[in-house]
């Protein structure tokens, strides 16, 4: 019973279950595709933040070793 009536199947109702099954599954891929991009941009952002963090560090010892 849904919505306090009987749904009795018919073509039309299997139809459009098959349809927004499809549709979930659709929106179910963009999601993992946008996740992926997700993560690959955070690793991208903490390669860079590490990159300068260390720039200075690095800075100070090339001043040390060419005096």
């Amino acid at each position: 019973m849904v919505g306090g009536r009987m749904l009795m199947e018919s073509p039309a109702l299997d139809a459009e279950l098959l349809a927004i099954k499809k549709r979930v599954s659709e929106l179910e891929e963009q999601v993992r595709t946008l996740n992926a991009a997700n993560l690959a941009l955070v690793r991208a952002m903490e390669g860079l933040n590490e990159q300068l963090r260390r720039s200075p560090e690095d800075e100070r010892h090339l001043a040390a070793t060419t005096r």
